[in-house]
């Protein structure tokens, strides 16, 4: 026995079943369908019929197999345990084969049933796993979005900050150049002494300044 829909035989060595495909190994239902193959074929009588073209490619016997009077390769469709493959010009039950595959699927037997839901499960977590990546992706975007808002804000404080340093340095050296170059105030008249309006002595000889304010002509 090697698989679902390939088996061993006495007189015609390796045979695979005329225009019937069962899961591959390691895919949805590959066990169910080689267990079912083998409990109804393994060490039993088994009538043959070969097809058109006797051989494959990989020089396999190609034939239908029948047991008590029931097709095997009818009997894997019926049950869900395989799918049509049909590959001219061995096509001789090409419409009884789609029948029972179709009656199969609308009922829901074997893997049409189990795989259909291991296949929406896997499509739902890979749309889970998408959504999650789209998620990460934007945060991403976001994180560094952000960073680049919060760099330029810190280079416009720090340009301003440079602004208002040079603006004071500026204003600082204008000041000190001011009071460097403000003109000296001019030097006050030599009255003789006397307030202002008062004359000296000389004026006014021979008077004498009575008061002591420093005015002789008053």
């Amino acid at each position: 026995m090697i698989d679902g829909d390939t088996v061993d035989m006495e007189r015609l060595g390796r045979v695979r079943l005329i225009g019937v495909d069962t899961p591959e190994q390691g895919r949805c239902y590959e066990n169910a369908a080689t267990r079912f193959t083998r409990e109804r074929l393994e060490g039993r009588v088994v009538r043959f019929e070969l097809g058109v073209e006797r051989r494959d490619r990989y020089d396999r016997t190609l034939a239908y197999l029948s047991r008590e009077g029931a097709m095997h390769n009818l009997a894997l469709l019926r049950e869900g345990y395989a799918k049509v493959l049909t590959v001219p010009p061995n096509d001789r039950y090409e419409a009884t084969f789609e029948k029972a595959e179709r009656e199969a699927r609308e009922t829901d037997e074997g893997l049409w049933d189990r795989c259909d839901r291991d296949r929406i499960a896997a499509r739902r977590a890979a749309a889970r796993r998408r959504k999650r990546e789209a998620e990460a992706r934007r945060a991403a975007a976001l994180e560094r979005r952000a960073a680049r808002l919060a760099g330029r804000q810190a280079r416009a404080r720090a340009r301003r900050q440079a602004r208002s340093e040079r603006t004071a340095a500026r204003l600082e050296r204008q000041a000190e150049e001011e009071s460097l170059t403000a003109p000296e105030p001019p030097p006050e008249e030599d009255n003789g002494g006397g307030g202002g309006g008062c004359l000296p002595s000389s004026a006014c000889p021979g008077k004498r300044d009575g008061d002591g304010d420093g005015c002789y002509c008053e």
